[in-house]
């Protein structure tokens, strides 16, 4: 599951994740109680505080008395089927409760798998979760709704192998500040709901590895790849970081390979019995930034919305505002890709795009009212419908040969230098994005001079 190949032109590349260093515990950390747990050779009638005397069941760990800066280890080797780690208890911005693993570190991470809800659930406070594995690919094995469901504000997933989900990981309404950073992210191709056309056309859902209901979240740092599965619906359906209700969240130097899109986004006009708006501050200020989008499985780079079509009704899933797309690296070759799309009277209001590079077969961008496009590279697409200045029209001169770095541009690319503003401080690799030798580039990498 670790491989990350994709396909540049003819040749099989692979492509490196350079990660940023997650922040050390603090000295109080240290000293909390560490409780341990083992699903071979634990027992929940021991004391739990250490791996001699570890417990079994994620029951009896969901119950632990975990104060700030305590920790809650499960044994490399251990798999846990059918069962819910459960987080209900909160540490402190200063001494987070931290869940990861202990034993040999050839062995595997700890699997918890088969959960028909979610195989984790965070609703507490800045718990941290760290390098287990979450979910099975397979019926009966899958986590079926969530991998991680994040019910509570400040929490960290980081490091883990989540996989067989619909949702991978799930930030439920209103939950604000959740980090997902440096995670794998395989195959969370399940529908949550798939029913054939002539019982609802329009209901099927699923196949996320993340899915973003809450607001101010980080998510980077990221690998991503098989966020798709069959839709009754739609064809494929499915979403690397799919934002739903979801506003100012931040989405940034991530990897997805052959996901069926990388982001969607949409709010909902729905008024619900109490008469208040399911959505009551809409979706909105969310950010792209430093993503790498590839792969020949994938079918389109952005989707969203403005607030109707021209002589139709209003857009159900509309509008989305101030979204932000800039120095993104999108490269698709599927014969119905497209880069950028936000139809249903979209405006600059809903959508701003910079500094990216954007190749498709169908359609770089869409977005005919959009104006505030500009220092982008589009190339290879059939149509091209949107507005804009100092974008360029022509081909981006990938390195498609080197297979440590495929999508990186050449010298002589249009993309070097095209940009006028540095929007963060390394590129996708981690690589500082240095001006002092010329403006920024266009696309998530700054090449060398």
């Amino acid at each position: 599951m670790s491989g990350w190949n994709l396909r540049a032109g003819a040749a099989l590349a692979t492509i490196a994740l350079t990660a940023t260093t997650l922040a050390p515990g603090s000295a109080s950390a240290a000293a909390a109680t560490v409780y341990y747990v083992d699903a071979v050779n634990g027992h929940d009638a021991a004391a739990g505080t250490s791996p001699a005397t570890a417990w079994k069941s994620l029951a009896k760990a969901s119950v632990a008395p975990l104060a700030p800066g305590g920790k809650l280890l499960l044994r490399r080797g251990s798999t846990w089927r059918g069962e819910q780690l459960r987080l209900a208890r909160s540490g402190t911005a200063a001494a987070p409760i931290v869940v990861g693993s202990y034993g040999r570190a050839a062995a595997a991470r700890p699997v918890i798998a088969g959960h028909a809800e979610a195989c984790v659930s965070l609703e507490g406070a800045h718990i941290e979760v760290r390098n287990l594995q979450v979910g099975l690919v397979g019926d009966g094995a899958r986590c079926s709704w969530a991998g991680f469901k994040v019910t509570g504000n400040h929490n960290v997933i980081a490091r883990n192998l989540i996989t067989g989900a619909a949702a991978g990981v799930y930030i439920a309404p209103k939950v604000r500040h959740t980090a997902v950073t440096a995670n794998e992210f395989v195959d969370n191709n399940h529908m949550s709901q798939l029913t054939p056309k002539e019982v609802n056309p329009n209901d099927d859902s699923g196949a996320f590895a993340i899915l973003v209901q809450g607001d101010e979240s980080d998510i980077g740092w990221n690998k991503i790849r098989g966020s798709m599965a069959f839709s009754y619906d739609y064809g494929m359906d499915g979403a690397a970081v799919e934002i739903f209700l979801g506003s100012r969240n931040r989405v940034h130097h991530n990897i997805a390979v052959d996901n069926e899109t990388f982001t969607e986004l949409g709010t909902s006009r729905e008024i619900k019995d109490n008469g208040r708006p399911a959505d009551p501050d809409g979706t909105s200020g969310n950010v792209f930034e430093y993503n790498l989008i590839t792969g020949p499985q994938t079918h389109a780079g952005l989707v969203t919305r403005g607030p109707r079509h021209p002589g139709s009704a209003p857009d159900p899933n509309g509008p989305v505002l101030a979204t932000a797309f800039r120095n993104n690296t999108v490269y698709l070759t599927h014969p119905e890709s497209q880069g950028v799309v936000c139809d249903a009277g979209c405006t600059d209001a809903h959508l701003s795009m910079s500094q990216n590079i954007v190749h498709a077969v169908v359609k770089t961008a869409y977005g005919p009212d959009v104006t505030d496009s500009h220092h982008n590279v589009f190339f290879g697409a059939r149509q091209h419908q949107m507005g804009g200045t100092d974008n360029v029209m022509a081909d981006p001169l990938f390195a498609l040969g080197d297979a440590a770095h495929p999508l990186r541009p050449r010298a002589g690319s249009p993309a070097i230098d095209l940009g006028v503003t540095s929007f963060g401080r390394v590129d996708v690799t981690g690589r500082t994005i240095d001006t002092t030798d010329g403006p920024p580039d266009a696309g998530a990498y700054e090449v060398n001079k």
